[in-house]
C-alpha cells in the first residue's frame, strides 16, 4: 500500500468516527523505565508510562501504565498493565486493570474490566466486569455488571 493510501485511510477513519481526533495518530509519548517526570503531561495523542510520573496526565488518546503514576489521569482508554497508580481516573471509554496491580482512586469511565485491585469507587456508564482475581474496596455504579466466582467486593452495587 502506498503512503498516499495510508493517509487516505486515516482521514476516512476520522471522518467516520467523530470520537477519533486525527491528531492522535501523530503523537505518541513514551516515559522510559529509568525516566522520572515531575509535573503534568498534556497531549493530543497517546502516552505509555514505564517510568515514574508525579503529576496529572491528560491525553486525548490512550494511556498505558507499566510504571508508577501519582496524579489524576484523563484519557480515552486506560490500560494499567503493572506498577502503581495513585489518583483518580476519568476515561471516555475503557479502563482495564490487570492482575497483581493496585489502583488507589476513584474511576469514572464507560466500561471497566478489573482483574487486579481497585481501592476506590467505580462509576461506569456501561459495563463493569470483575474477574475471579479482582478485589474492589469501594462502591460500584453502572448500567451492567458481571462478576466471576472468587471476585471480592467490599462496597455497594448500584445498577441503573
Amino acid at each position: 500500500m502506498s503512503e498516499n493510501n495510508t493517509m487516505d485511510m486515516k482521514v476516512e477513519v476520522a471522518e467516520n468516527n467523530k470520537e477519533i481526533v486525527p491528531e492522535i495518530y501523530d503523537e505518541m509519548g513514551i516515559i522510559g523505565a529509568a525516566t522520572k517526570v515531575t509535573g503534568n503531561i498534556t497531549t493530543k495523542g497517546h502516552v505509555t508510562v514505564m517510568g515514574t510520573v508525579k503529576g496529572d496526565i491528560s491525553a486525548k488518546g490512550n494511556v498505558i501504565i507499566s510504571g508508577s503514576v501519582t496524579g489524576k489521569i484523563k484519557c480515552s482508554n486506560l490500560l494499567f498493565e503493572s506498577g502503581v497508580l495513585t489518583g483518580d481516573i476519568e476515561a471516555n471509554n475503557l479502563v482495564s486493570i490487570n492482575e497483581s496491580v493496585t489502583l488507589t482512586g476513584a474511576i469514572i469511565c464507560k466500561d471497566i474490566t478489573v482483574v487486579g485491585t481497585v481501592l476506590g469507587n467505580i462509576t461506569a456508564t456501561g459495563k463493569v466486569g470483575l474477574a475471579s482475581t479482582a478485589v474492589v474496596k469501594g462502591d460500584i455504579k453502572s448500567a451492567q455488571m458481571g462478576m466471576e466466582m472468587g471476585a471480592k467486593l467490599d462496597g455497594k452495587i448500584s445498577i441503573a
